[in-house]
C-alpha cells in the first residue's frame, strides 16, 4: 500500500506519523491487498466553531474510492476515530461485493484425463 501524508497549514508531528504508521499497519492485517493507494490530510482550520483540525484520508481501492472526513481539538483522537471508521467501511464494501459476486461455474475435469 503506498501511503501519502500531507499537513496544511501546519506541520506534521512525530506523534501523529507514529499513530499514522500503526493505523497503516493495522489496515494492513485486517485488509491485506485491498488498500492501493492511501491519502492522510492533516489541516489546520481557522473556524473556532469546527474544532482545531481536520482529518481525511483517502483510500483508493479496485474500482472505488473510500473517504473518512474527521474534526476536532484533538489530532490523534480524530485519526484514531477516521482509521476507525475507514476500517469499518471496507469491511462493509468487501461484505457487499462477497454477497453479489456471481458464483464460480464448478471446473469441468477433462474427459481425455480419464
Amino acid at each position: 500500500m503506498e501511503l501519502q501524508v500531507e499537513g496544511r497549514n501546519l506541520d506534521i508531528r512525530k506523534v501523529w506519523q507514529e499513530k499514522i504508521e500503526a493505523e497503516k499497519a493495522r489496515l494492513t492485517r485486517h485488509h491485506a491487498g485491498l488498500i492501493h493507494h492511501l491519502r492522510v490530510s492533516i489541516e489546520e482550520t481557522a473556524s473556532h466553531k469546527s474544532g482545531g483540525y481536520e482529518v481525511r484520508l483517502v483510500a483508493g481501492v479496485p474500482n472505488d474510492t473510500v473517504v473518512v472526513s474527521r474534526k476536532g481539538e484533538s489530532v490523534r483522537t480524530i485519526l484514531g476515530e477516521a482509521f476507525d471508521t475507514l476500517g469499518l467501511q471496507l469491511k462493509e464494501l468487501q461484505r457487499k461485493r462477497r454477497q453479489f459476486s456471481p458464483p464460480r461455474a464448478p471446473e469441468l475435469e477433462d474427459p481425455e484425463a480419464a
